[in-house]
């Protein structure tokens, strides 16, 4: 199976990480389709093959707009910053 495979857990690790995150998206709070359908995140910097994670540097599951933008903004805490004070300053 490709959780195993590919990030390290069983389909029941992934039931309860889902459980432990209230049934929905670590970050928006979105509830999945059908299971697994939540991305399963890790730290890519702790594993040399981005594709593959070792299963110890897991984050949570997040739904794709927000696996997405993560990213998009290339796990960079400073975007991310950046982007919210954007966002906040409003309009010109």
């Amino acid at each position: 199976m490709r959780l195993s495979r590919s990030y390290g857990i069983s389909v029941a690790q992934y039931e309860e990480l889902l459980a432990l995150q209230g049934g929905g998206c670590a970050i928006c709070g979105s509830a999945p389709k059908d299971s697994p359908s939540l991305h399963v995140d890790h730290d890519h910097a702790c594993c040399p093959d981005r594709k593959k994670s070792c299963g110890r540097c897991l984050r949570g599951l997040l739904c794709e707009d927000c696996n997405r933008a993560l990213g998009m903004f290339r796990d960079d805490v400073a975007r991310f910053e950046a982007a919210i004070a954007y966002l906040k300053r409003g309009r010109l």
